[in-house]
Parts: C-alpha cells; structure tokens; sequence
C-alpha cells in the first residue's frame, strides 16, 4: 500500500499588484532565466537568497482596471465601453488623484455587489469612514473577494495592451524564450507552455502542503489558491472557481529567502462566508498579513506627519504603515510607536539575536522599509493548503489569486501542474 499524488501545473491570477506564486513554481515564470530582464526581474526570488534570475517576470501577468460587482475589466475589449476593441484612451480614477485608476471609481455602471469587507479585515486606508468620500479603495478587487473580474484566467502580461493608457508600474519586457517571443499584452491562457514534467509538483489527496507567493510591490488585499483538472484546459476563471483551497488555521508564516519559516499565526485573517459574502461562495481568502508603508497620501481619510521613504531615519514610521506589524520584535514595535515599528535601515546580514533573520539580503537596501512591511523582498507569505480526501487523483492545474485593496487588480498565477495522488492506493 502506497500513497497516491496529484500532479500540478501552476499559474497566476492578479488582480493587479506586483507579485507572483513561488511554490509551486508557475508557468508565468517562463522567461524565468532570461539574462537580460534586469529591473523588471522582479521575483528572482529563490531559497538561497534574492537575484535576478530564478522566477523572470512571472510578477508581471496581471489584470487591471477590474472593479468589484463588474462582468468585465476596462482593460478588456469585451468591457461594453470597448465595442470590442482594444480600449486606447486613458483609464484614469477620480479626484484629487485622477492619475491612478480606480481611485474612488468604478469601471461599470451598474455593478452587481458593493464593498462587502468589514474593516478589520483591510489593508488600506483604514482610518475611512466605510462607504464615506474618502473611502477611496471602496470599489478595488479586496474589497468584495474573488467578485471583480480578470481579463485571462492566467494573468495578462504588463496587465494591459500596449496600446491602452494606463499609469503605475504597467510594464513586461519582450523576450525570447527557446524561439518563442512573450511581450506586452499576451495573455496567459493562450501563450504560457505547458510544465516541464521535471517542474511537476506531486501532493497526495488529504495531505496539507505549504505554499508561498512573494511580491515586489505590495498593494495590499488577500489571496487565495484554486486548482482545475487539467483535462479541462484551458481552466477559465469559473473553471477555477469550482475547486478552491482551504487554508490550514494557523500555518501563515514568513518565509525568509534562505528558506526559513517565522511562524505568524497571530497575524493572519481569514475571510469566508462567515465573514462576508465571497466568491466563490463557500471558499475562504487570507488576508495579505503585510502591512503597505503608504507615503502618498493624496486622499486617505488620516495623513499624520509620514517621512518620505528616503528618510528612514525619521519617526513617523508608525503614520505611514496600515496596519501593526506581524514581527513585532524584529521592527521593534511598541506602543510608542502604535505597534508599527521602525523602519528597516538597510541592516542586512543581522542575526536573529541582532534583530533580523540570518542571512538575509535586500533586493535595494529596503530602507524605505521595515523588516516584516512595506514593498516586502526579504521573503514570501507561505501557508499550508488542504487537499480535500475526497478529491479524484490525476492531473491539475493550480492558480494563485491575489484581490488588492490599493488597485483595480486581480493577480492570477498558476500553470504549475500538480499530480494528485490518493492516500491508500494500491500499486502493483
């Protein structure tokens, strides 16, 4: 009697962010040794430490302008704005910061939910008033989980088409891989290639596996893990939505580059149905347990006297940061400071006994940054998984999507292919 396993194909979903799934390693990290990416390989993320190579641009597969309650992204040329064409002019939100989209504003007119998310569950903006003018993010992906809609079930690469107009970090760099050019505007589903069987992932039926997804920017909002059967491929956005992951209460944790855990049970927040209405109804989200350092606060409902990132030195780490940090003695949080912490420094190397994990190094010195906040490169948010008994072994896509809170994105990441196989199952 031997146990049986699943087979894995991973990609990701965003609902716009800068991030991208780890573990299992996903399809969207095609470009994943490409040389020449330079800044825009943002997730060389990898167990011994933070370079250039290891995960390409798999960060950079996303879908943009997707309110909640909405059937379709302004980004995407079924939106009824759009006429089926690719949207060209500029997608903008509203006063007094007209330049980022989303901000106060909904992409259609007459979306099907409203912000469902109780207040202690976000990540942005905390000190609004639910529902008040000044509730800026109301209508961005967090806040009504799983309900804004994605342009591609695997991500859209730079989050737009080239021609589309569009502010904040909308890039993908053209590359090609084995003769196979990737580029702006190509979408997940229909370009990605199948896992090399050597980066299959095998997880036996009932068992808890842990995950990771690790981010370069951080939007805030929460995440989620999906699989589909690979026999349905290509997996749409529903298909997904039929086979959600629980979460093992109490597994969040830290992952450090070097691939250490630093356990956070106290941090994390699960959302589902006793919570809030999700979808799909009956799943359950966890909350990104980093806290955004948010400077730019042209807006927010409290302003306070946040330093610019380039003044760590400054004192008022604690105006700047949503949320309490999840490493309270690494940031050195106390009540002074409202249990936010200091800010980073660019201490690298330390020790735990120094203040920081072992072997760690920045990807930019960080030092806008606080050890466990802030645009977070230091590791990636790991959770266990549970693969329900019931579950038919074979062969399955898995996605990873992350709803922001500070952006109309849904980051979608996966293609990584997983083999289900059973527990007790019999092999001659």
């Amino acid at each position: 009697m031997a146990a049986a396993a699943l087979a894995l194909h991973a990609i990701a979903v965003h609902s716009v962010g800068h991030a991208g799934m780890m573990i299992p390693e996903t399809r969207n990290a095609v470009d994943r040794d490409a040389l020449s990416l330079g800044h825009l390989a943002m997730f060389g993320k990898n167990l011994t430490g933070f370079s250039y190579r290891g995960h390409g641009q798999a960060a950079l597969w996303w879908s943009q302008g997707c309110s909640i309650g909405c059937d379709f992204c302004l980004t995407d040329p079924k939106h009824p704005d759009n006429n089926g064409s690719i949207p060209k002019g500029p997608i903008t939100g509203n006063s007094p910061h007209s330049d980022k989209a989303g901000f106060r504003k909904s992409y259609c007119a007459s979306p099907k939910t409203r912000a469902v998310l109780p207040k202690e569950y976000w990540t942005m903006n905390i000190h609004a008033v639910d529902g008040a003018v000044n509730d800026s993010y109301r209508f961005n992906p967090w806040r009504a989980p799983g309900s804004a809609p994605v342009v591609d079930p695997c991500g859209q690469a730079g989050g737009k088409y080239q021609q589309t107009k569009m502010g904040g970090d909308s890039t993908f760099g053209r590359v090609d891989v084995d003769g196979v050019v990737y580029q702006m505007g190509d979408l997940g589903s229909k370009v990605l290639p199948a896992t090399h069987p050597s980066n299959v992932t095998t997880w036996k039926v009932g068992s808890t596996p842990r995950v990771a997804w690790g981010m370069r920017f951080n939007h805030g909002g929460g995440y989620q893990y999906r699989l589909c059967p690979l026999e349905k491929w290509p997996c749409t956005e529903k298909d997904f939505q039929q086979m959600p992951l629980d979460f093992v209460r109490g597994s969040q944790a830290m992952m450090w580059n070097n691939g250490t855990l630093y356990p956070i049970p106290h941090a994390a927040k699960y959302v589902d149905d006793s919570v809030c209405p999700v979808v799909p109804k009956g799943s359950t989200w966890a909350r990104s347990p980093i806290p955004l350092i948010h400077t730019d606060t042209l807006g927010m409902a409290f302003v306070g006297k946040c330093v610019p990132p380039q003044n760590p030195g400054g004192t008022f780490k604690d105006d700047c940061q949503m949320f309490p940090t999840p490493c309270p003695e690494l940031e050195h949080a106390t009540p002074a400071n409202k249990m936010m912490g200091e800010w980073y420094g660019g201490s690298n190397g330390l020790s735990p006994s120094q203040g920081g994990p072992k072997n760690q190094t920045a990807f930019d010195g960080n030092s806008h940054e606080g050890w466990c906040s802030g645009d977070w490169t230091l590791g990636m948010i790991s959770d266990e998984v549970v693969i329900p008994k019931d579950t038919k072994p074979g062969k399955y896509v898995m996605s990873w999507r992350w709803d922001c809170e500070e952006t109309v994105r849904s980051r979608n990441h996966g293609h990584s292919l997983t083999r289900l196989v059973p527990y007790d199952a019999f092999f001659l």
